[in-house]
């Protein structure tokens, strides 16, 4: 079991000179985030293979307890397994229908597939979204709460939910999706819930980025926003749990892929005013806990309608496609063709590093397909003048490990060339490139949006998204053939 981590006293009893001595707290807090689609119990390598997890599991452990909880879901349930994906995260509404949750929140992970796809997940959830910063088109989303006044036993616990403004930077299809400021939600979220007599309050988070070091954190909003006792945090994918206190706020990550769930310990004096948290990331042993026979087949269901659609055959290809993320490889040669096939554009781009399995020779199923482009990316249409596309592709030199693959085009470069003279010639369907020509070019929406750093493309005159997937090209070119074969390379060439 992993180390608990105990939380001394907030300031209050400090100054008393006494923390709460009480061994067994008066409610649990639950909360699980960052199940990313692995909604089902396995062995697991770091507890020694020992079965751990699940939301079988889950419901089985929290059947089991003695003193009153309240349990909270962080979001990015969905997104890192076929399973999980298929469903385009509409499956927890379904698998997790009989566990307790009050509520939940939803991360910029889960808008994958757009504001219509999530708004109605939120509708139909359940047990409420709590969105506090969160509207669409001026109003709160169907579903959803603006924060939650729930009871734990005899004591009451008031929830709140605050999205990162940055889940909506770079994303399409949002609709009337706004995410307002996430400290003035905050403030004035915790003012209501106190007026409301909340005894504990506590702010489920999906704040911060990997990417945007910029962007607000958990610790700056626990020192922003006074009244806050307890931050639970999502949006994090990592497998460890993690725990810090700044100043009286309990700041708690239960990690990722629900291998255990978080658990903190809630403690009231004897007046009822909260004294104490003590955080334990409990590990969810099938043998400790059992298995809920009926989620764990509501779990198995989904995973076999998953398994039955990904098995089905896709096509052939008469030898193995390796790709490479450093320069142009067979595999990247064959996708972007695939893509310009069924775009019948001029031009076809697309980042080495979306391609993240190589296809293997013989039949190819719908999982190898998966395995390859497990993204929910669409082909978008650009019109682009020549000037702006080659200078797309001279920008796209200067990302690592994330060779544009192309087709439609062939381009002589100098790789030892300084950064903006790489490219030295450029042909398009073997015709010269022309400056202020017009080409119509198929890229995938995250690529326009920049965030797989060939952001470039953004200066095209205009530009469509299809909503179809790229995978939905991929299987379109592997069945229209009898037997798909590696495609001509030589597109980049090298120069002096």
């Amino acid at each position: 079991m992993k180390a608990v981590r105990y939380i001394s006293c907030l300031l209050v009893l400090l100054l008393c000179g006494a923390c709460a001595t009480k061994e067994e707290p008066d409610a649990y807090l639950f909360f699980t985030s960052d199940i990313e689609g692995v909604f089902w119990s396995r062995p697991e390598p770091r507890y020694g293979n020992e079965v751990t997890g699940g939301l079988a599991v889950l419901k089985s452990f929290l059947e089991k307890q003695t003193l009153p909880f309240v349990l909270l879901d962080g979001g990015n349930w969905y997104a890192q397994t076929p399973e999980g994906t298929l469903s385009k995260g509409a499956y927890f509404n379904t698998a997790a229908a009989s566990l307790p949750y009050a509520g939940r929140l939803f991360t910029d992970k889960d808008l994958a597939y757009g504001w219509g796809s999530l708004s109605q997940i939120i509708k139909n959830s359940p047990f409420p979204f709590v969105l506090s910063n969160v509207t669409s088109g001026g109003k709160l989303p169907a579903g959803a709460k603006p924060y939650l006044l729930v009871k734990a036993g005899e004591y009451s616990v008031g929830v709140l939910g605050i999205v990162g403004r940055q889940a909506a930077q770079g994303k399409r299809r949002l609709g009337g999706l706004e995410i307002s400021d996430e400290i003035t939600a905050a403030q004035k979220t915790v003012q209501l819930l106190q007026q409301k007599g909340a005894q504990v309050i506590v702010l489920m988070s999906a704040i911060g980025s990997a990417d945007d070091k910029s962007a607000l954190t958990d610790s700056q909003l626990a020192e922003e926003v006074p009244g806050i006792d307890i931050i639970l945090s999502s949006n994090l994918g990592r497998e460890a749990s993690e725990a810090e206190t700044v100043g009286r706020t309990l700041i708690v990550y239960p990690g990722a892929k629900l291998d255990g769930v978080g658990q903190i310990g809630l403690y009231f004096d004897k007046n009822g005013r909260f004294s104490d948290a003590r955080f334990e990331d409990k590990v969810l042993y099938r043998r400790d806990f059992g298995e809920d026979d009926v989620v764990a087949e509501q779990t198995a269901s989904v995973r076999r309608t998953a398994r039955g659609q990904m098995n089905r055959p896709a096509g052939k290809l008469a030898q193995d496609l390796t790709g490479n993320l450093n320069a142009e490889s067979a595999l990247g040669d064959w996708a972007a063709d695939c893509i310009r096939k069924w775009a019948k554009t001029d031009v076809a781009v697309i980042n080495a590093d979306s391609l993240r399995a190589d296809l293997p020779s013989g039949m190819v199923t719908q999982y190898d397909l998966y395995e390859l482009y497990p993204y929910a990316d669409h082909i978008t249409f650009l019109d682009i003048k020549g000037a702006a596309l080659r200078q797309a592709l001279e920008a796209g030199l200067n990302v690592p490990h994330n060779f544009a693959q192309i087709s439609g085009m062939r381009v002589d470069y100098n790789p030892d060339a300084p950064a903006g003279a790489r490219v030295r010639y450029v042909t398009v369907n073997g015709a010269p490139l022309a400056s202020s020509a017009v080409y119509k070019v198929a890229v995938t929406d995250h690529m326009l949006a920049g965030g797989a750093g060939h952001d470039a493309f953004i200066d095209s005159l205009e530009f469509k998204n299809t909503h179809v997937e790229v995978r939905t090209a991929l299987r379109l070119c592997l069945s229209g053939s009898k037997e798909a074969a590696a495609p001509a390379g030589g597109r980049w060439r090298k120069v002096k």
